[in-house]
This record gives C-alpha cells, structure tokens and sequence, in this order.
C-alpha cells in the first residue's frame, strides 16, 4: 500500500447542479473532485464547493459522510426543517445512513469529505 498526499494528484473536475425536483433556493452549482476511491473498502474521498442555494438530499441506507468544512457556511435539517445544525470553517460533522433532509448553503462553501459504503 502507499501512501498518497492529494497536492500529489489531480483528479477530474465535476460539475453539477441539484437535480431540479430537490431545489429548494437557487441552483447552486457544485464542483467536486474524488482524489481517493477504494471500491473494495467502499471509501471515497475529495473536495466539495459550492454557490449559495438550497437543495433536498437523501442518503442511502449503507452510506455515511463524514464532512470537513473549509470556507463558507452551511444548515443541514432534517426533511421538516426541524434540528438545523449550522457548519462553518473548522466544523466537522457525519451525515447517517438513511439522512433525509434539506442542506442549504448559505454562504458560498466548501469542504473535505469521505464516504464509506458497507458492501
């Protein structure tokens, strides 16, 4: 196994706006980069940015998100708006499997984040 360091390596470059039936405000276009995938273990790593805008998300029963947030801020809520957390710089946080719920970003943001999916 070695070892990686992400200013080592440049990956794809994606970007994406939310699906419009999960806008809530605007339509914030998302750019994200995957530096790290292992499908074996289900791990996935990168960077995420984004402008400010709302959008509804749902994760999967296996899948978790740990989150590091960078620059900005951002409220995640559950699906009725209710337990709003806010995230800014040098927050981190964990997004539970099955999480429905709404994730606004209220100022232009932007994080390190790894995923893990059981297999």
């Amino acid at each position: 196994m070695t070892m990686i360091r992400f200013a080592d390596i440049t990956p794809e470059v994606r970007h994406q706006h939310p699906d419009e039936d999960r806008r809530i405000r605007g339509n914030p276009l998302r750019t994200s980069q995957e530096y790290f995938a292992n499908e074996v273990h289900g791990v996935r790593s990168g960077t995420w940015s984004a402008e400010a805008g709302s959008y509804r998300i749902a994760l999967d029963e296996d899948k978790h998100e740990f989150f590091h947030i960078l620059t900005g801020k951002v409220e995640i809520s559950n699906e009725d708006g209710s337990a709003t957390l806010a995230y800014g710089p040098g927050d981190t946080g964990v997004i539970p499997p099955g999480f429905k719920g709404v994730f606004d970003i209220v100022e232009p943001a932007s994080k390190f984040w790894v995923v893990t999916e059981r297999r």
